[in-house]
């Protein structure tokens, strides 16, 4: 019977390694969710919203970032799966004559905000991915420096900044 007793040790064995990687798996699986201390976790971001353009014209994001963090923040980039290319962009009045000029990153210094706003900083959105229309919402992603990221829900609003109308009339056939 030794080789019974070997063959059953081998099958024990065999089975507490998969109980083993199991238990272990639903710990991580099932383990609070925990979020290092980055940049984006101070980054608090509110009044965004998108200036829609007919014509698929770019259009610009607008909000503001308030960091409430004892950390510089820096903002190398944003993204969406609703438009083609997203940039940064400043606009400046240099010598008289208004120009749009690219940006390839923002600090928000801790405890102040940096406004996107028109005629300064703004979101480039160009080439819209699919047909976007005053009233829609769209996600960005804000990408930081240290590797973080902040996902943020931006308002489709009129080109002059006013909210989409809604129809509250409701159809009764």
């Amino acid at each position: 019977m030794p080789s019974d007793w070997r063959a059953l040790s081998v099958r024990l064995s065999l089975i507490a390694r998969a109980l083993g990687t199991s238990f272990t798996m639903c710990a991580i699986f099932f383990a609070p969710a925990t979020h290092s201390a980055g940049v984006a976790a101070t980054i608090v971001v509110s009044n965004a919203w998108i200036r829609w353009l007919p014509a698929n014209l770019p259009a610009a994001g607008y909000a503001i970032l308030r960091n409430v963090g004892d950390s510089p923040a820096t903002l190398v980039g944003a993204s969406t799966l609703d438009y083609s290319a997203v940039m940064f962009h400043e606009s400046r009045n240099q010598h008289g004559i208004e120009q749009m000029l690219p940006v390839d990153s923002i600090q928000i210094k801790p405890r102040s905000q940096v406004s996107f706003a028109p005629q300064s900083y703004h979101i480039m959105l160009m080439q819209p991915t699919r047909s976007i229309q005053p009233g829609d919402h769209i996600l960005l992603t804000l990408h930081f420096g240290d590797g973080q990221s902040l996902k943020v829900i931006f308002e489709v609003r009129n080109a002059d900044g006013s909210a989409a109308k809604r129809s509250t009339a409701s159809n009764r056939g």
